[in-house]
């Protein structure tokens, strides 16, 4: 039980990026998307009992812009969940799209009514990317439940909010800046959304625009090394949970390197760069996650009287 209460609510963010792992290496070997699922279902279920068990705590949490924000972590991994039930039961693949799906648009509007209506800059972090951008998990895995229209939905959807997005992102960090330490390595989260954005469009829409992909290809590749620089930079210092930011970004900008790549060769236009970077990207990826894993993993068997017990704060 102890454990359960230890697990602090970044740790969702772990999750995500250990299911989006488990469908970036499966084509290294099928057995790694196995074992990736077992590892994110065991977290999964962990996580879901420490919200049922600690709901009073977890409710307060839930009234910070920062917890609130990277909350939605666990209804992205839901729909993920999906691609890995999908062989075993269509049924259950349809129950966790749909689960993951409608809880992330509850999420959203208590989002919105909680702080975007009484909006203030300094309540503002990259994860808020996750609460809208967030949804076009939808388009990724809309494959797989068979429902690209409300997966093309969601990718403009959440085209739409990063494009609203980014300008008062950008403006917050490097204008407004003073953002409270933990919630620094959300830092990285700006890799995420453009190489979410096109992972979708990839995936959700059978006939693409070249010049759609090549501009989400500029932004991911963009945005990517920017949370790369992050990553490097913050690394080196003390762990807390909110790290898991570190991890989903770089697993969803091999996805989508892999999938551009791999549509320039099916058309005619291969690009081995592209190719290279996204075998980098699976490397990096790999690394960073297990990184953070370890990382979680000493956090949740440590002495409770020692071990750290940050979550972000306001």
């Amino acid at each position: 039980m102890n454990y359960i209460r230890k697990c602090p609510i970044p740790m969702a963010g772990l999750i995500l990026s250990i299911f989006a792992l488990g469908n970036l290496l499966q084509t290294v070997h099928p057995t790694l998307k196995t074992v990736a699922g077992v590892i994110g279902g065991i977290l999964y279920v962990l996580f879901l009992l420490k919200v049922a068990v600690g709901f009073g705590g977890v409710k307060e949490e839930m009234k910070k812009p920062p917890v609130a924000s990277v909350f939605p972590t666990i209804t992205m991994a839901t729909m993920l969940i999906a691609t890995y039930v999908k062989p075993l039961s269509e049924a259950a693949a349809q129950f966790f799209w749909w689960a993951g799906l409608i809880g992330h648009v509850l999420l959203m509007v208590y989002f919105t009514y909680t702080f975007v209506r009484r909006f203030s800059v300094k309540t503002v972090f990259p994860s808020w990317y996750i609460v809208y951008v967030g949804i076009a998990v939808a388009g990724v895995t809309a494959p797989a439940v068979g429902r690209l229209g409300i997966g093309q939905l969601s990718f403009w959807f959440g085209l739409l909010t990063y494009a609203i997005l980014l300008p008062v992102v950008l403006y917050r960090i490097y204008r407004v800046k003073g953002m409270p330490a933990p919630t620094l390595p959300s830092l990285v989260i700006l890799a995420a959304p453009a190489s979410l954005l096109l992972a979708a469009y990839m995936n959700a829409f059978p006939e693409k625009n070249p010049a759609m992909v090549w501009i989400l290809l500029v932004f991911s590749l963009v945005f990517f090394m920017a949370g790369l620089f992050y990553l490097i930079k913050q690394v080196p210092g003390k762990f807390i949970p909110t790290m898991s930011g570190f991890t989903f970004p770089m697993a969803i900008s091999g996805i989508a390197t892999a999938a551009a790549a791999k549509y320039f060769g099916e058309n005619g236009t291969p690009l081995s760069w592209l190719s290279l970077l996204a075998g980098a990207q699976k490397i990096i990826a790999t690394a960073v996650i297990l990184y953070v894993l370890l990382r979680y993993l000493g956090l949740l068997f440590s002495d409770p009287k020692t071990g750290p017990a940050a979550q972000p704060s306001k």
